[in-house]
């Protein structure tokens, strides 16, 4: 029974090895002279001097723009499964409004641990549930996702009535 078992372990993760990764349905892009970052829902403008990281999560797009020295990242989690970062149920402080139609949520939380870093995220569940976020003790980094929320643009109108893009609308704190 043992031996049962590791062989199907092993075939599953040989099978998963080998195999090409999740196709993302989204594509980004990152204009460095404009600031501009793009995804197949919106856009947004990144505060100048960051730089952009880009990266695939398992089921969902994932990166990061650093800070001119490096001390801070902004980062992303778009799709489906990222679910929102921003919600009134986990929020300390919750905030929406609207951009043409579509929902624009801020939201801060404390971190689970006992210091004084907090959550800073801005979602746009409307646009192919795109999350950016900060992790800080300083209140002026609160200010980066301000400006971001401030300069979105989405590309897919939608009515406000309409369901999120985001899996049950939550946060999905499991995957960080």
């Amino acid at each position: 029974m043992r031996m049962r078992r590791f062989l199907l372990i092993t075939w599953f993760l040989v099978g998963t090895s080998c195999s090409p990764g999740i196709s993302h349905p989204q594509t980004l892009t990152w204009d460095a002279g404009t600031r501009t970052f793009a995804w197949r829902g919106g856009e947004v403008k990144v505060p100048s001097g960051f730089t952009h990281h880009g990266g695939e999560g398992l089921d969902t797009l994932e990166g990061h723009f650093s800070s001119p020295d490096g001390k801070l990242a902004i980062r992303y989690d778009i799709g489906a499964f990222a679910g929102a970062y921003a919600n009134a149920r986990d929020g300390s402080s919750f905030q929406e409004r609207f951009v043409l139609g579509t929902r624009v949520w801020t939201a801060t939380r404390p971190a689970p641990s006992s210091s004084s870093t907090s959550r800073v995220a801005v979602t746009f569940p409307d646009s192919g549930c795109a999350n950016f976020f900060v992790h800080s003790n300083r209140p002026e980094d609160a200010e980066l996702i301000a400006k971001i929320a401030q300069s979105y643009h989405p590309h897919i109108q939608q009515d406000s009535g309409m369901g999120s893009s985001c899996m049950n609308g939550s946060s999905n704190d499991a995957k960080k």
